[in-house]
């Protein structure tokens, strides 16, 4: 059996699923001010066929749990340039306050074109970390240029900042982010900063598991509707902020038996518009504000979000959202609307009673089905077919071995999708590759 509880900010839920998809028990609870009482008070309401689980999927946003960022020290390893393009200038005066970091800019890097990297400059990068730790700064970003296509100079400056800083955490771009040096570099720092935050997170997540007797494997849910173990989201967890309205919205989707909607997500605080394309989440194609409002591009879901944000009660008017709906709905020919969450009444959704308890159990039933799922994108420089086919099969082992350190258990790993296309702006024979690895989450001995 599988459980799935989403940890939001008026109600926790839990749905606990059998291996066919049934729905065996489910609850929902007020959500107490700590992770962990709140999720020792659902499985309390759940009962004892808690213990039957064989994997928990949690499902929270950072706007429900807020951060405490920590400060990071950020080596950018890349030619000189122009201080409009400095490490953090795009930043929010609030968010570059937040993190308080240390820079340097060490010159090196990588061509995008697979030109090999100029070798780093060792003594550089170990005075910078040096100065870290004199600043008592122990969680480090690393951010080479080309690292999408060579990743070794990020390789290179790890090892001698672990060698000067034992015990450092180490965030290296080329496992973040798009090709793009500024929103890589920029989802490399935010992902150090919240390291904090995720360990925390996942230590109150498994100590309520423990102390309600669950031993099973806990996983988060990522943005995109995938899974990750909990030490992988320690390490990673810039890309599992904000997957809430994901899940509420592909939820409602599979219980409406349909593959494409717009899904109208009702929540305690905020109300916020999802589109459902094909059963997966459409995304953003720019680049937008993340994590502490920092811009960046992960390839996050597409959210619209009306009212005037979490901080304050959504409007009781519900015509915002139509608008936002009407658009959406004209623009996806023969998706449908639907709606999720608590406060779906509020904002438009037709009373349906039966219906109350399926959308605020809808999220945490889709996270009981997820499977893991990694997407690892690369940059390809090929003289001809015969290395670029190599090329992509090393793409599909790296894709692989990252979706079982996410989590998957490695007899059910596969590869769901690849695609590439050449670069327009490069030279003859670099291909953007990107590809899409899943497995089935590790499961472990209910007791």
């Amino acid at each position: 059996m599988r459980l799935g509880i989403d940890l939001g900010r008026a109600t926790c839920v839990a749905v606990l699923l059998d291996h066919d998809g049934r729905t065996v028990a489910d609850a929902v609870v007020d959500s107490r001010p700590g992770t962990a009482e709140s999720v020792r008070g659902v499985l309390a309401e759940l009962g004892p066929v808690a213990s039957a689980a064989e994997s928990v999927a949690l499902v929270t946003d950072l706007a429900r749990r807020p951060p405490r960022p920590e400060r990071v020290a950020l080596l950018r390893i890349a030619p000189t340039s122009h201080p409009a393009l400095a490490p953090l200038a795009d930043w929010p005066a609030r968010a570059r306050a937040a993190v308080d970091a240390l820079t340097a800019v060490v010159p090196g890097g990588a061509m995008l074109t697979g030109r090999p990297p100029s070798p780093l400059n060792r003594a550089a990068a170990a005075a910078f970390a040096q100065r870290a730790e004199e600043a008592e700064i122990s969680t480090f970003a690393v951010c080479a240029a080309g690292a999408p296509a060579e990743p070794g100079p990020e390789l290179d400056a790890a090892a001698v900042l672990a060698d000067t800083v034992p015990g450092a955490a180490i965030s290296l771009s080329h496992e973040l982010g798009s090709v793009g040096l500024r929103e890589r570099e920029n989802a490399t720092v935010v992902n150090a900063a919240l390291g904090g935050w995720a360990a925390e997170l996942a230590a109150e997540a498994a100590r309520a598991l423990r102390s309600a007797g669950l031993t099973a494997p806990l996983f988060f849910a990522r943005d995109d509707g995938g899974l990750i173990s909990a030490e992988y989201f320690r390490r990673h967890p810039v890309i599992a902020t904000v997957p809430a309205t994901t899940y509420a919205a592909l939820g409602a989707a599979a219980r409406a038996g349909v593959a494409d909607a717009v899904v109208v997500d009702a929540g305690a605080r905020s109300v916020r518009c999802l589109s459902v394309v094909d059963g997966t989440p459409e995304r953003s194609v720019r680049p937008g504000p993340g994590p502490l409002g920092v811009p960046m591009q992960l390839g996050s879901p597409a959210i619209h979000e009306v009212g005037p944000g979490v901080h304050h009660t959504y409007p009781e008017d519900p015509r915002d959202m139509a608008h936002v709906t009407a658009r959406q709905l004209e623009r996806l020919a023969g998706a449908v609307l639907l709606h999720t969450g608590g406060g779906a009444e509020s904002v438009g959704a037709p009373p349906a009673a039966a219906d109350a308890r399926a959308r605020l159990t809808d999220a945490a039933r889709f996270a009981a089905t997820s499977v893991c799922r990694i997407e690892f994108e690369q940059l390809v420089a090929a003289a001809g077919r015969a290395e670029f086919e190599q090329r992509l099969a090393t793409a599909r082992d790296r894709a692989l071995s990252r979706v079982v350190a996410a989590g998957a258990a490695p007899d059910t790993a596969r590869i769901e999708s690849v695609s590439h296309a050449s670069v327009a702006y490069l030279p003859a024979g670099v291909h953007r590759v990107t590809v899409r690895a899943v497995g089935r989450p590790t499961a472990g001995v209910a007791v």
